[in-house]
This record gives C-alpha cells, structure tokens and sequence, in this order.
C-alpha cells in the first residue's frame, strides 16, 4: 500500500513515516525508481506500533534503532530507563506533598473560532497608541501575555484597520491570530486628563468557551498611525555578495520557535523537547530558489513570488522588500546533508517585538 494509506492504518501522519525512513527505522518494502512513491505491507503495523510503545515509556529515536535492530544494549537501556522512571516517581511523590492535596490535570486547550466580520462603526477617541498595564483588580502590574507587543503597546489604526493579530469596530476589539477569532468587549473612562480603556479579553480554555480577564489600557497619543509607521524595519539596503554554497532550490523540512528551541541547539534528526520544533507535511513556507546574481523566488503556499523589486539575496541574507525584513541564513551540514535556517519574520517578528522563529530547508 502506499505511504498515505499505510499512514492512516497506523493512525500517524505521512512526515511521521518519513521521518522513521530516514532514520533507518520503519523503512517501506519497496520505493518506485521512476514515481519514487512508497510502498509498504500491512505486516509493518507492527513495527511502527513497537516504536510507538517504546517512544511511549521514554526511550529516544536512536535507543529505539539500537533496540530494534542490534540488540546489543537492549538490557543496559531498559535498566537506565527503569532507574529514570523510578527517579522520576519519587520527584513527583515529593511534589504530590508539597501540593498538599492539589490535583495534577493535564489541559488541552481548543481554539476559540467566533465571527470577527463585523461592520465597521467609527471611534475617534480610540485611535491611536494605547499602553497595556495589566489585568484589572489582580494586583499584577504585568502585562497580559497575549495583548499588545513586546514593548505593551496596542495600537487602534483609522478605518478600523487590522495589523497583525489586531483590528476594531467601535465597543469591540477584534482578536485573530490564525487559530483563534473573537471579539472582545472594550469601554473607555476620562480620568484626569488621561483616557483609559479596559478590555474584556479572552483566552482559551478546556471546553473552547474562553476565560475573559479585565485588561486596563492608557492612551499615550491619539496619532494616526499606519501599520507602515508601526511595523518593525530591518536594513534591506545592502550590496550583493556572491555565495556559491546557497545556489539552487531548497524546501521547507521543519520550522522551529527560539522560545522553544535555540537555533544553536538545533540538530537534525535528534528528539527535540517535546512540541520544539515541527516536521512539515504541508508548509505554508513551501520552498526558495535562490539564483545567480542575487535573484530569487519563493512559494508561499501556491503563490510564487519573483522578482528583484519583491526581494532578493545577499550572502547570509534573504531581503524581503515588500515588508522591509532582512530574513538571516546559514548552512550547516549533519550526517552529510546540507541544511538551510532561515529567519522567518512574521507579524509576531515585525509587531510584537519577538525573536525571529526559524524554517530549516533541504535542498530539493
């Protein structure tokens, strides 16, 4: 059967299988030379299910090759994870203690999808740049981790504008980040000679609905700003500089956050922390050709994107002109394979004031 249908009979995703080829550990029984298509047997349920039980009591990808197909240190490698997990019960005894009775649950959060087209009705008094103080009654002057930038700035742009996660119609702040939608209630009070906002925002919680916090605002000024005026710049102005090791076509094999995972920590084909980094099935980053003389193209999903006045490169640099960011790479090889990191800088980059996350390509 194909690599597709053997996928859905082992309930896992085809990068999954991939992945497990590559490594030499669940290899399919015969690939096509001409449509390179994977063919596995229905036999191998078996082999995948083994490497999911032992994933399961802890043992790494490369302990579980050893495992599977020596057997040399089966014996010293069930005895060290026996003593791990036997020290890591009496961790979590001594916890249980200190809790004094709480109740451990693990949580999975659903996203929150709610209509956000919504007519748009004007609010002078609101545009301009609002400073996040903190949620309302707590007793914590932090900012709320999930509205404003880096810096606690929120922005309310004319005609209702969106930038980034952000956009607004009058009494609602409007909240879409991708994965979640909604609307939150905003209400605005004169103080003084200062003007405040206090926003009923949502965040996920278990059954979908959302928990909503009270999160106060002062306004610092009422210009009316653009998302141009507010995004983040970086210095695309720099002369070309040949560098024959980036030429060709490179495509997306995974993508990585550096709050997760440090670039530097980054190595191909070793268990990351647990959700560090991601293996790309279906990118929305697909792939780049870089090309002689500093010309370049990129997909994007099924947009191609090419030419000199949308963006080139410069040796260490992909100079994004459309949006002003300078996306940093290099090379590194393991296990003889080049791959390319890659800067990818998004509206969290270029409005929220955090560290560039990262696509790691290989060549195709």
């Amino acid at each position: 059967m194909k690599i597709g249908d053997f996928a859905k009979v082992c309930g896992t995703r085809i990068s999954v299988l991939r992945h497990y080829d590559r490594l030499g550990l669940l290899k399919p029984l015969y690939i096509d030379r001409f449509t390179e298509y994977r063919y596995y047997d229905i036999s191998q349920k078996a082999v995948f299910e083994r490497i999911s039980e032992l994933k399961e009591v802890g043992f790494s990808l490369s302990e579980i090759g050893s495992m599977l197909y020596s057997g040399k240190h089966t014996k010293e490698l069930f005895a060290g994870k026996r003593a791990e997990l036997e020290r890591k019960l009496r961790d979590l005894g001594e916890l249980k203690e200190k809790l004094s009775g709480g109740i451990i649950m693990e949580q999975t959060y659903s996203p929150i999808r709610e209509n956000t087209d919504l007519p748009f009705v004007d609010d002078e008094q609101v545009i301009g740049k609002w400073q996040v103080l903190g949620e309302c009654g707590s007793g914590d002057n932090s900012p709320a981790p999930i509205l404003g930038d880096g810096k606690r700035y929120l922005y309310f742009l004319p005609g209702g504008e969106s930038y980034w996660c952000f956009g607004w119609t009058k009494g609602k702040l409007i909240y879409d980040d991708g994965e979640s939608s909604f609307a939150n209630d905003y209400r605005v009070e004169q103080r003084g000679d200062d003007l405040y906002m206090v926003v009923d925002f949502r965040s996920p919680c278990p059954d979908g609905s959302g928990v909503t916090a009270a999160i106060a605002l002062r306004k610092l000024d009422s210009v009316r700003y653009t998302k141009e005026m507010i995004a983040r710049k970086d210095d695309i102005a720099k002369p070309f500089v040949n560098d024959e090791r980036v030429l060709g076509r490179w495509k997306a094999f995974c993508y990585f956050d550096p709050a997760e995972l440090k670039k530097e920590d980054f190595v191909p084909f070793v268990d990351p922390p647990e959700g560090a980094w991601n293996y790309l099935a279906d990118p929305y980053f697909r792939e780049i050709e870089f090309l002689e003389g500093g010309h370049c193209t990129a997909v994007y999903e099924d947009e191609v994107i090419s030419g000199d006045d949308k963006h080139t490169w410069t040796s260490g640099y992909w100079l994004r002109k459309w949006n002003s960011c300078a996306c940093a790479y290099e090379i590194r090889e393991h296990g003889g394979t080049e791959y390319l990191l890659i800067e990818w800088k998004s509206g969290d980059y270029r409005y929220g004031g955090r560290e560039s996350s990262f696509y790691v390509m290989i060549r195709g």
